[in-house]
């Protein structure tokens, strides 16, 4: 083949990136307490990393915490009311699989948690206290 150049036999592939590790946002489950530390326990043996949300970042967006591509924490720190729930898991990037699982084992190790959530792509961008009370507020009403 005089005077063509020749492609390259295997070119790169494009890859998309994987995006963040699948995690779990925990509010109000102390990790010195019982129920807290069994929840961690619980997420660490699946794998998965506990995050805990402090006062201060409740204004943050929920997929901020998730560590997602063009999130970030809110500028100013959270000073509005508490919400009212007492504690909270965010489940974010897990299959339905490991939700099943999670559920599964938290039944076992008795530390169901009240409101959960799964991120979504209509409430990743919710400030978290917000969604924390979405979910609170259907929760109650379901009851």
């Amino acid at each position: 083949m005089a005077g063509k150049p020749q492609k390259k036999a295997a070119r790169a592939k494009k890859v998309k990136p994987s995006g963040p590790a699948a995690c779990a946002l925990l509010w109000g489950l102390d990790p010195s307490g019982e129920k807290g530390a069994a929840v961690r326990t619980v997420l660490r043996e699946m794998g998965l990393v506990a995050r805990t949300a402090t006062y201060a970042r409740l204004g943050d967006p929920a997929g901020a915490f998730a560590r997602l591509i063009g999130f970030r924490p809110a500028p100013i720190d959270y000073a509005g009311p508490e919400p009212a729930c007492d504690e909270f898991v965010l489940l974010c990037g897990l299959t339905s699989a490991q939700v099943d699982e999670f559920l599964a084992k938290s039944r076992e190790a008795g530390c169901v948690v009240g409101p959960k959530a799964l991120l979504t792509k209509v409430n990743r961008a919710w400030p978290l206290v917000r969604l924390m009370e979405a979910v609170s507020a259907e929760r109650a009403a379901n009851m």
